[in-house]
């Protein structure tokens, strides 16, 4: 019961805002300089979540959208590939529905992201460069924005799930820190 309570006490205040490339991380830079050429519309930012500070990169490669997000020393943590829904496997697929119509009332998929978390033994360009061209070994973990109602309150979520689709936790958004998924 503590537990639950704790879980549901956790809230993503997240305030993003775009910075030019000067302001990243310079460990973060010299790993950018080696993505593909053909990487455009690169947008640099810097998030802050309570305590935390990060640095993220947004682009876009071959018609598909990604995020780079970096520590504030310039290491990275992860790259998130945005995807539909209905593009995941089939098997995950189906265990993230019977975990969303078996939890709530009613819920709205917004957003889902495939997360590669970065390893530090793993080299910073292969780990990169390997997701990017679809030759990763890596299994990607799901994090998916969802607009959720149980009994009588909505919420706008952010939940992780491992690779096999099993849920790991939820973060509670505020408001203020969605806007920018929406875009």
């Amino acid at each position: 019961m503590c537990i639950s309570q704790f879980v549901f006490s956790q809230t993503k205040n997240e305030k993003e805002e775009r910075i030019s490339e000067s302001e990243f991380p310079e460990a973060a830079i010299e790993v950018i300089k080696s993505l593909p050429d053909d990487c455009k519309r690169l947008k640099f930012y810097k998030e802050t979540d309570g305590k935390k500070q990060s640095f993220e990169l947004k682009f876009k490669y071959r018609r598909t959208s990604y995020s780079l997000e970096f520590s504030d020393d310039g290491i990275i943590e992860d790259l998130e590939i945005t995807t539909k829904f209905k593009d995941l496997n089939k098997t995950i697929n189906t265990k993230l529905k019977d975990y969303f119509t078996s939890t709530f009332t009613k819920h709205k998929i917004i957003k889902v992201q495939e997360q590669y978390v970065y390893r530090s033994e793993l080299n910073a360009v292969n780990f990169i460069n390997n997701i990017l061209n679809n030759s990763s070994s890596e299994a990607p973990n799901f994090e998916i924005i969802a607009e959720i109602k149980s009994d009588k309150n909505r919420d706008i979520r952010e939940f992780t799930f491992n690779s096999l689709g099993e849920f790991v936790n939820f973060r509670t958004l505020n408001p203020t820190s969605y806007e920018h998924v929406l875009y």
